[in-house]
């Protein structure tokens, strides 16, 4: 949706964040992971642009990204629990293969300019992708073990 329509999705993305978060089974922990998972990503985004490894067509990145960040840190702790549960170098190496392809995707679709050659990209964007979502993974982990701490003395 978010690649289709840009900055037309805004509002059927906040939608769909909005709703995820309702429904979330661990809706503390979420909305915890939201606020400092979105710090670290937006952060690592921002210095990707500014190191020209990517490029939108705002600056430093459209509204829907941020969005789209926003769901992709929802599904952590749902349809993406399988990579907390690996050890931290094949989190690496997984994310390292398949995050640059999203961007790839994007690139195809022009909403996204690629600034490097593609070898490069995938090398240099991936590993560091791959390297910062594990450090929020990390971060998550922490975040589950203090609400399970915080539950654990309620009793």
């Amino acid at each position: 949706m978010a690649l289709l329509l840009e900055d037309s999705a805004n509002l059927a993305i906040a939608a769909v964040v909005v709703l995820m978060l309702l429904l979330s089974k661990q809706r503390k922990q979420d909305s915890l992971l939201l606020l400092l998972g979105l710090s670290i990503a937006l952060g690592f985004e921002y210095l990707m642009v500014q190191l020209n490894f990517l490029g939108f067509k705002s600056n430093p990145y459209p509204i829907w990204f941020v969005l789209l960040w926003s769901a992709l840190l929802l599904t952590v702790n749902t349809s993406m629990q399988f990579l907390t549960r690996l050890p931290w170098y094949l989190s690496v190496v997984v994310c390292a293969m398949f995050a640059p392809a999203s961007y790839w995707a994007g690139a195809r679709f022009e909403v996204i300019t690629i600034a490097q050659p593609l070898w490069l990209f995938w090398l240099v964007y991936g590993l560091s992708w791959a390297l910062m979502f594990n450090c929020i993974i990390f971060v998550n982990k922490k975040i589950a073990t203090y609400f399970l701490l915080g539950d654990q003395s309620k009793q």
